[in-house]
Parts: C-alpha cells; structure tokens; sequence
C-alpha cells in the first residue's frame, strides 16, 4: 500500500488535536507538578510528536532528532519562565524542521522560519493565555500559522514541476514544428 503524506491538513488536524488534549492533560499534570512546568512537559509532548512526524514525511530518522529534543527538555528544569522555554522551543522546532528534515534551500527557508515562527508566536503573544483555555486555543493557531510552510514550498514545488514538461510532449512540440515548417 502506497501512502502519500498530506503535512498541510496533517499539521492543522494535529494542532486541533493538541489543543483539545491541552485541556485534560495541562489539568491532570498540574497536579503533580508545577502549572508551568505541566504546560512545558506537555509543550515538550507535542514538540517530539510533530517532529516525529517531520521525519516521517522527509523520510529521515527520527534519532536525528534525539539531541534537539533533549535539548528542550533539559530547558524545562533548568529554566523556571514559560516565556524562556517557548523560545528555545521554537528555535529547536525550526532548527528540527528546516535544519534536520528539510535542509535544502537554507536561506528561503530560514526566512520562513523565521516569518512563521514570529507569527505563530506573535499569536501566542497578543492571545496572552492565562488560563487552560486560552493556551488550548493558543496551540491550535500556532499549528495553523505553520501548516502555512507547507504551503509555500509546496507551491514552489509544484511550479518547478509544471517548468520541467515531459520529453514526449517536447519531441511531440518538435515534430509538429517541423510538421508546420515542411508545409
């Protein structure tokens, strides 16, 4: 069985499902632990999970995401700010994304990182979530703003593909110019 990954309503299907599980899982965690520190574990949680999923649809190993990813963790304990740790996360997310699963074309895409890593963030920033709900909400949009990457280069993909025809259509166009010419 052939599958072809869909990252734009993967990413969006994902983003929705991360910000409903928020919910319970921010709730139940607190309970051990910290209220920040139960957001980051579970902020953590779903980074590992996308790029899982990065490296599924780049076709890479997931173990070159094992330092990256133990990097954000570490963050988590040694770092008691929310806001600290969304930065590194995000840094990470990019470093994992267009570093380790998508590295051609460096310079266009760390301008998208970067454009979309501070609109995903911007829309954290003006939400200024406070309680479970607005952090649910939170996830959800920022999941949103970076399915817009696949967007971008998938279009680029497509219209390089329409540039390169197919030889039977060249040798088609020939043969019909010398058709044309001979007449």
């Amino acid at each position: 069985m052939k599958t072809t990954a869909r990252p734009i309503r993967s990413t969006m299907v994902f983003g929705l499902i991360c910000g409903l599980l928020l919910i319970p899982l921010a709730v139940g965690l607190s309970y051990v632990v910290s209220w920040s520190s139960a957001l980051c574990i579970i902020l953590w949680g779903y980074l590992a999970a996308y790029s899982y999923m990065l490296t599924r649809w780049s076709k890479k190993s997931f173990i070159s995401n094992v330092f990256p990813l133990l990097l954000v963790l570490v963050t988590i304990f040694w770092v008691d700010s929310i806001s600290a740790f969304l930065l590194v996360a995000l840094g990470v997310f990019s470093w994992i994304r267009s570093g380790i699963c998508y590295p051609k074309y460096f310079i266009r895409r760390l301008f998208a990182e970067i454009a979309l890593c501070l609109g995903g963030g911007t829309l954290v920033a003006i939400l200024t979530p406070i309680s479970v709900f607005s952090w649910a909400m939170a996830v959800w949009l920022f999941f949103l703003v970076q399915a817009l990457y696949f967007v971008i280069f998938e279009i680029d993909h497509i219209v390089k593909e329409d540039i390169e025809r197919d030889l039977f259509d060249q040798a088609r166009e020939q043969a019909e110019k010398i058709l044309s010419a001979g007449l």
